[in-house]
């Protein structure tokens, strides 16, 4: 038998797995755990508190295809030592996660069960390993780190390079230190910190999300991906993420393999057995190829059935006083639906960067007042809503035909929460 063959039958136990999770927690701001955040996540991601739900950062994490690498700020002290700030993983097999996830949670500990899952290979290949548990030297100086300070161990005792995944360890002290239950890995941001540290020193804060450190996750190598969430509405979110990504060609369709949802999943102990395992990734497998694979005859009737009622809804208004000029759409909100899919099929679509789904009304390009549009589609989305049971409504841009430009007008609201990621939970 090959020694590879041997390792991955040595490797189908419980208490193993092939696979990393990077769970995500809920921040305050108020809190002296929380790490340096951004001023802005980008349009469509809302933040009106100072605590941010799990939730919301899983979201940003899909949308803007990266995760945060950060030190990890425990009551105002690094937990990472070293020069790089680095994003954790846990080993922990699914069932045991999941139990965590939940006690842990029930426990207003910094854990939840809103994670990524990642094949362990991959991020082996990009530069992650297990964290090192302790040191041969019980009585090494180790810098305590107070007011936000560097740690950085001797490098007797550790390499620089290698500190990032030094996890301190002591089980006899008086207040027990031992954290290998959590099976940590850590991938290190290797980059230039200097044009990060320098906006933070100035301004106290990074003025995008974009600016912060992380480990990229749109790289053709980065596949076969999951998502774990608790309920099937919130999967349904996160599928309106994904999607968007893959229509705007920012992600391909073999980035994410599966989305689980915890409250579907047996509650028995069955998932402590590999097989059962892999069996209820396999039940909870989304499969985005049908949303690329319409059927031509039903796509052909959706978009027919559509453009006849476009004109008729053109035929309801009398004509106005040019007042302001622009582009007006309609904008569907759900991109799973057969409709959205069959117009964007047929390039009546165009998602912009926004990732709106804005149907192009050729039928009123002789409609040269924008509020007179905007009216025409207001009753357009109502009658979308009552024939295909999708939420819709308009969008328009001033003194412009390109989505994009601002300023715009839209009657979607806030409250929407597959096309804005809200900060509450």
């Amino acid at each position: 038998m090959k020694e590879n063959q041997r390792m991955a039958k040595n490797t189908e136990r419980f208490d193993l797995s092939d696979r990393l999770i990077h769970f995500f927690r809920s921040i305050d701001l108020n809190s002296p755990n929380a790490p340096n955040v951004p001023e802005s996540f980008g349009f469509g991601n809302v933040t009106e508190n100072t605590k941010w739900s799990a939730l919301f950062m899983l979201r940003c994490a899909i949308r803007q295809r990266r995760l945060w690498a950060t030190w990890a700020y425990r009551n105002n002290v690094r937990t990472i030592y070293g020069p790089n700030p680095a994003v954790c993983f846990t080993e922990m097999p699914l069932a045991a996660f999941l139990e965590a996830g939940t006690s842990r949670a029930s426990r207003v500990e910094a854990m939840s069960q809103f994670a990524l899952v990642f094949p362990k290979h991959t991020l082996f290949n990009k530069g992650a390993n297990p964290v090192i548990y302790g040191l041969d030297d019980r009585n090494a100086y180790s810098p305590s780190g107070k007011g936000g300070e560097k740690r950085i161990l001797n490098a007797d005792l550790l390499p620089v390079r290698e500190q990032y995944r030094y996890v301190t360890y002591n089980p006899t002290a008086e207040r027990p230190i031992d954290w290998t239950h959590e099976r940590e890995w850590r991938w290190p941001y290797r980059g230039d910190l200097s044009a990060i540290e320098k906006e933070l020193e100035e301004s106290g804060i990074l003025s995008s999300s974009t600016d912060m450190p992380g480990l990229e996750l749109y790289d053709s190598d980065m596949q076969d991906m999951g998502v774990i969430v608790r309920t099937e509405e919130q999967a349904k979110w996160v599928t309106h993420d994904i999607l968007s990504l893959v229509d705007r060609g920012l992600l391909s369709k073999e980035h994410y393999r599966f989305i689980l949802c915890s409250s579907n999943l047996p509650q028995d102990g069955k998932l402590r057995d590999p097989a059962e395992v892999e069996a209820s990734i396999r039940n909870a497998i989304i499969d985005l190829g049908p949303y690329f694979q319409i059927d031509d005859n039903e796509s052909a009737d959706l978009n027919k059935t559509f453009s006849e009622m476009v004109q008729a809804v053109k035929n309801t208004v009398p004509e106005m006083e040019v007042r302001e000029r622009g582009g007006a759409w309609l904008w569907i909100l759900d991109n799973t639906h057969k409709l959205t899919r069959s117009l964007l099929d047929a390039g009546r679509i165009r998602v912009s960067s926004d990732r709106r789904y804005l149907v192009n009304l050729e039928e009123f390009d002789d409609i040269e007042d924008l509020r007179q549009r905007e009216i025409l589609i207001k009753r357009l989305s109502e009658n979308v809503t009552t024939e295909f049971d999708i939420a819709s409504d308009y969008f328009s841009v001033l003194d412009s035909d390109d989505p994009n430009e601002v300023p715009f007008y839209c009657g979607v609201k806030l409250n929407n929460r597959i096309f804005y990621n809200n900060s509450w939970d």
